[in-house]
């Protein structure tokens, strides 16, 4: 069973500077004592890192004594506690932080579907894709059911669209038919053994 420590009013800490003894140890804050301070205490709630020593009877006694949130009321009390349920981290709600903002409005690829919604079934046809597949899909911005006659038809659209002659302002322009190019040669592949 513990012992509550009984609260010695007559123990002070020592004024000024911590004192070290000719071995470089330190020695107890506790007024009146010159025993070896071997345990650390916090200077005041503003210096939290930044230590006083005092030997085992003076630490016990300045343990019971102490208290964080001494001087603290009200308003500042309360925000003091509000910090510390979160580890004086700071906190939002989720999906409205610093990396909410960083982050791709892009769905991303969820290889093992750990966040397939159960009532949005996947496409039958793309479930057998790669990613190669879907990608071209995507540029043609078709599904993966479209037959060999929708894909040609929209191949021909974005060909005449984005043709460096017609794009003579955009160097751009000719990468991206190059993209289409083979996109349309991996849908007709993949289309071909369907």
């Amino acid at each position: 069973m513990r012992r509550k420590q009984k609260i010695d009013p007559e123990f002070a800490v020592k004024a000024g500077e911590q004192m070290i003894s000719d071995t470089g140890q330190h020695i107890c804050m506790a007024e009146g004592c010159f025993d070896i301070g071997s345990h650390p205490a916090p200077k005041n709630r503003q210096e939290l890192r930044s230590y006083i020593w005092f030997c085992l009877d003076h630490i016990r006694m300045f343990n019971s004594q102490w208290n964080y949130y001494d001087g603290l009321e009200g308003d500042a009390l309360e925000r003091e506690i509000r910090r510390a349920t979160t580890w004086e981290r700071p906190s939002w709600k989720f999906g409205t932080g610093p990396s909410a903002k960083l982050s791709s409005s892009d769905p991303f690829e969820d290889k093992f579907r750990f966040f397939d919604e159960a009532d949005t079934p996947a496409h039958a046809a793309a479930q057998n894709l790669t990613t190669e597949q879907k990608k071209a899909f995507a540029l043609f911005e078709l599904t993966p059911d479209s037959d060999q006659e929708t894909i040609k038809k929209r191949y021909k659209e974005l060909a005449k669209k984005l043709h460096p002659d017609h794009n003579r302002s955009d160097p751009k322009a000719e990468d991206r038919l190059k993209e289409i190019n083979l996109a349309y040669a991996v849908l007709r592949k993949s289309t071909a053994h369907v």
